[in-house]
């Protein structure tokens, strides 16, 4: 899904000023969170020390009272004498002064003289000041000697801790307290709720204190105060209650700084957005050709800068766009149009005028100028050519370069007057040509068709063009004109070109077999492997009209491989059968360049388990100069895994007698056209003896093809021609029409030449 940048960059703030706001909120959080942690247990320890610092205090006062009663003077007179009564009148009235609850007398020994609670008066001794359980409850106690002036009696005072205490104590120190006994788990004074005195009862009886204190949020500290346990409690919530405050009120802060950050940041991604945006636009145009409109951007910072960066660019490739486009449909050695910016101004033409004609102009033997005389010279010739063109036809409405040699232009008034045009051709062709300063003799031919009437397209009238302008080559003559079905040769070879794919696939190619006999005896010696074509609607399509069609599309190499297989094939089903005949197959120069040729041809020997004597590959002449020294090492590895190699169409080609005597080949075959007149024709007599004297003389057979009438063949005996082959025998043959020739006709030309021979001898 695409997003903008306008969208993008917003979003980029956005998570900046969240994760800024987040991060510093966590810090905040950890920070606070930690201080009230340290605050809740300094808070704690002040109140747990004033506390003390509070009973001491208590407990210092409860001493100077104790010791006021001590001293009093009829106090311990009533004790030396034992007035009980009197005691126990001083001890209530010195206790309700003050505010005391719990008050004892005893002797030095122990014995008890008044008290208003049983006490371990031993503990009271051993212990004289403290906080001890007496009868259920908790009191602060002090314990003072009586003298007169001698010890006489011991006194103990005590005040009672509980929940009033506690809670005047809570008031003091901002902190509650709760004493509780640590054996039978009860709670003595606190300043909590009674609900919490009851979940504290319960936490100590099951010994989860500490849980709890987390179940209610309270924060605590725990000491032993003497035989009770003290705890020193605050809540929790209360304690940070200011730290969450700040938190909240940082909180706010940061969103409302986040709004501010978001309005700033929505108004700087349109402030970036709104210039990309335009360069965006302008971007486009430019993509769809348009250079008129200029960008407008009129900030002066970077943005401002790019504009204008961009409004050149937009020119320099507006004038770029111009150039190219003109040398896109122009030749830029002649400036004159292009054959595709020619074939569309010429549709148009042809559909806007009724009539005209178009001449194809072709420069003879161009590419041996190039090589001869050079590239630049080339080109020299060909602006000069395009310079007197237009001169001499002034009133052409179009002229043009179709390829490397090739002009056209178009008229009206070469459809009126064919005399006016020979007569400016010939001037146009006239030379000597001055060259560069070098006078120079050129060639032309030329073609011309007329519209509508040789056709209603620039293809068509082209391509008729240059037949019209083949056919004067042909004829020898500067220019010609198109006539009516000359055309159909070309037709015929684009559709054979088009249905030979399909016809290769389709397995519609069939062979036959042309036998090869020996030429003193007439015995079957091998056939020839020739391929044919019968098309729906072409009809036959001969070898030399679809071999060289196939060569030039790169089929060929499909159509040698199903020989060979389709070849190979039959010859093992007639070796099965009993036929022991040698088969020869045609190979192409392109086969020849294959590097699988030879791996190809022995695989499928191999797999057919076919001697690899009994196989003969024939190549032409003319394959083997296209590229001699490669074909020389291809025939070589055909010739080392046991093929033999015969030279076809020998005496037709360019083959020296220094290149024969180097390939690898074991038969020449002689071509057929110095063999059909041999009787008559004391000159193909010659060339055919002489011929196969070279050839045994170089270790050669010698194979004689196209024998069509016995005297042809009783002359090739006697030159001692070691195979035939042809009509006079036999023409190619299917394979089942080959075996029944095999069964009948053989043996028929042996008896006759038998016979024959026997009536010659004296």
């Amino acid at each position: 899904m695409f997003t903008s940048f306008r969208t993008r960059l917003f979003i980029l703030f956005l998570v900046l000023a969240a994760s800024v706001l987040i991060a510093t909120l966590a810090a905040v959080t950890v920070a606070t969170s930690s201080q009230a942690e340290r605050t809740v247990e300094r808070e704690l320890g002040v109140s747990e020390r004033v506390l003390i610092e509070l009973l001491r205090v208590r407990g210092e006062q409860l001493l100077q009272a104790a010791q006021v009663l001590a001293d009093d003077f009829g106090f311990r007179e009533a004790v030396a004498v034992g007035d009980r009564e009197t005691l126990i009148s001083a001890m209530v009235n010195h206790g309700d002064r003050i505010g005391t609850q719990l008050m004892a007398l005893y002797r030095p020994d122990g014995t008890e003289l008044a008290s208003t609670h049983a006490l371990d008066t031993q503990q009271m001794l051993a212990q004289p000041r403290g906080v001890q359980v007496i009868d259920g409850g908790l009191y602060q106690l002090v314990t003072v000697p009586v003298r007169a002036p001698d010890l006489i009696a011991y006194a103990t005072l005590g005040f009672v801790v509980d929940d009033a205490l506690a809670l005047s104590l809570q008031r003091l120190t901002n902190a509650d307290l709760t004493f509780y006994s640590e054996t039978g788990h009860s709670v003595f004074a606190s300043s909590l709720t009674t609900e919490q005195q009851q979940g504290l009862v319960a936490a100590l009886a099951a010994n989860n204190l500490s849980q709890w204190l987390e179940t209610v949020e309270l924060a605590a500290h725990v000491t032993d105060f003497n035989e009770t346990g003290l705890l020193v409690s605050t809540s929790r919530k209360d304690a940070v209650q200011g730290y969450v405050e700040l938190r909240q009120q940082y909180l706010g802060f940061g969103l409302a700084a986040m709004l501010v950050a978001l309005l700033l940041a929505f108004i700087t991604a349109r402030w970036i957005h709104r210039p990309l945006s335009e360069l965006t636009k302008a971007a486009k145009r430019l993509g769809t050709g348009d250079f008129t409109a200029p960008i407008q951007i009129k900030q002066r910072d970077e943005f401002g800068r790019l504009g204008d960066a961009f409004n050149r660019m937009r020119n320099a490739i507006a004038e770029r766009e111009e150039r190219i486009l003109y040398q896109s449909k122009h030749d830029l050695l002649t400036d004159l149009p292009n054959r595709s910016a020619f074939q569309q101004t010429f549709n148009t033409r042809i559909q806007a005028t009724e009539s005209g004609c178009l001449l194809v102009v072709n420069i003879q033997h161009f590419r041996a100028i190039n090589d001869r005389l050079g590239q630049r010279f080339g080109d020299q010739v060909l602006q000069e050519v395009a310079q007197r063109l237009q001169r001499l036809f002034p009133e052409a409405h179009q002229f043009a370069r179709l390829a490397g040699d090739e002009f056209v232009l178009t008229t009206e008034s070469a459809a009126q007057d064919r005399v006016k045009l020979d007569q400016r051709l010939q001037q146009f062709a006239k030379g000597p040509w001055q060259i560069g300063g070098t006078s120079y003799r050129l060639e032309f031919r030329c073609g011309l068709v007329c519209y509508p009437q040789h056709g209603s397209d620039s293809d068509t009238l082209i391509r008729r063009a240059e037949l019209a302008a083949h056919a004067a080559h042909q004829q020898s003559s500067l220019w010609s004109e198109y006539q009516a079905g000359s055309d159909e040769a070309y037709l015929r070879r684009l559709q054979i070109l088009q249905a030979l794919p399909e016809a290769i696939e389709r397995r519609d190619l069939h062979l036959h077999y042309q036998p090869k006999l020996a030429s003193a005896s007439g015995q079957v010696l091998g056939v020839e492997a020739l391929v044919r074509w019968q098309h729906q609607q072409l009809g036959v399509v001969r070898p030399d009209e679809f071999i060289p069609l196939a060569e030039q599309s790169g089929d060929i190499l499909r159509v040698s491989r199903w020989v060979v297989e389709t070849a190979l094939n039959q010859q093992q089903l007639w070796l099965e059968q009993g036929y022991k005949l040698h088969m020869a197959i045609n190979l192409s120069a392109v086969d020849l360049q294959s590097e699988q040729l030879v791996e190809f041809i022995q695989a499928q020997l191999q797999q057919r388990h076919l001697p690899p004597q009994q196989l003969t590959l024939e190549v032409t002449e003319s394959a083997v100069m296209a590229d001699p020294q490669l074909a020389t090492a291809r025939l070589q590895q055909l010739r080392a895994i046991g093929v033999k190699v015969a030279l076809d169409d020998f005496g037709t080609g360019y083959a020296s007698l220094a290149q024969l005597k180097q390939l690898p080949i074991d038969e020449l075959k002689l071509d057929q056209s110095f063999i059909r007149e041999l009787p008559t024709n004391s000159q193909d007599q010659v060339i055919v003896h002489s011929t196969l004297a070279l050839a045994h003389a170089l270790g050669l057979q010698l194979v004689a093809e196209g024998v069509e009438e016995a005297a042809a063949w009783q002359l090739l005996r006697d030159f001692d021609c070691d195979t035939v082959q042809g009509y006079y025998f036999s023409r190619p043959l299917a394979a089942p029409e080959l075996i029944h020739w095999l069964q009948q006709q053989a043996p028929q030309l042996q008896q006759a030449l038998q016979q024959k021979e026997s009536e010659q001898q004296p």
